[in-house]
């Protein structure tokens, strides 16, 4: 696992390095300090909200296994989950949620997998829509023929009972724990309802998530163009990529792609996604931090 760290940190410093050395600094520091801040104030509603909506999906999901917590510790829990994903390549640290509830992991586990590939079929929708529609650069094409066909192979990975039990072994756990973990699975896949109403979530969680990333651009710079906002989903499913810490140098890279394609500074490419994970992700897993600090259920 050292090894592996060692690669990710790599890759995330060379990425980093990388684009800072091809970018003016000062252009980017200025970005920075001219930001408008009063606008950018304006995302904090539309970001509280996207974590609620985070914490009922994943309340529908337990209702599946019959485990039911309030809207409020789901909501605690997610923060939690939120600050160990923000330290894990891919977010895998929030797996950790399971482990914050009084159930069976074999359980528990399941609907945390679950609502991460729900995320990831939504986000490849949204994705492959984008450049279609709006980002028909050869080069990202590229990139998303090739993360299409790796994620969709993740999700079939986190679904075979044969992979699944292998690894289960890796951990020393027995034949009853792959039992429960393929049991809830068929429970929440069989549930037709609960899933269309999760995908419903997750696809109004993106849509504000787009809202707060259009409200960081126009707080950067007003005469940048709308089109941009359409690029977050694959800035984000990019960013997923388990080949560095929690997406960076993966995200700002492709950010930067994308605003050269429609000629913009690309300054702005790298302080836009910047900004949008302090704001989404690096705050609410602060806030996170703060509810590891109590006792587990």
């Amino acid at each position: 696992m050292k090894w592996k760290t060692a690669i990710k940190v790599a890759v995330t410093s060379g990425l980093m390095l990388y684009l800072i050395s091809k970018l003016d600094v000062n252009a980017i520091y200025e970005a920075f300090i001219q930001m408008d801040l009063a606008l950018l104030s304006l995302s904090l509603p539309f970001i509280a909200l996207m974590y609620l909506i985070k914490a009922r999906k994943w309340q529908a999901l337990l209702d599946c296994i019959n485990v039911r917590i309030p809207i409020r510790r789901s909501l605690e829990i997610i923060l939690i989950g939120t600050f160990y994903g923000a330290l894990t390549p891919g977010r895998a640290g929030e797996v950790s949620r399971a482990f914050y509830l009084d159930a069976e992991k074999s359980r528990s586990i399941p609907t945390v997998i679950m609502d991460r590939v729900i995320d990831v079929i939504c986000l490849l929708t949204l994705s492959v829509l984008s450049t279609a529609l709006f980002f028909k650069d050869r080069s990202l094409i590229y990139l998303m023929i090739l993360a299409v066909p790796l994620f969709i192979s993740g999700i079939v990975i986190t679904m075979n009972e044969r992979i699944v039990s292998f690894a289960f072994k890796s951990f020393s756990q027995g034949k009853e724990y792959t039992e429960n973990y393929m049991k809830t699975i068929r429970e929440i896949t069989g549930n037709k309802k609960v899933l269309l109403f999760t995908f419903s979530l997750t696809l109004g969680y993106y849509i504000l998530n787009m809202i707060v990333y259009w409200i960081v651009i126009k707080s950067l710079s007003p005469a940048l163009n709308n089109i941009l906002t359409f690029s977050l989903p694959i800035i984000v499913i990019l960013g997923n990529f388990p080949i560095s810490i929690s997406g960076f140098g993966v995200r700002e890279f492709a950010s930067v792609t994308i605003f050269q394609m429609l000629n913009e500074n690309s300054a702005y490419g790298f302080t836009c996604p910047v900004v949008l994970y302090l704001l989404t992700s690096l705050s609410p897993a602060l806030l996170g931090f703060l509810f590891t600090l109590r006792k587990k259920v």
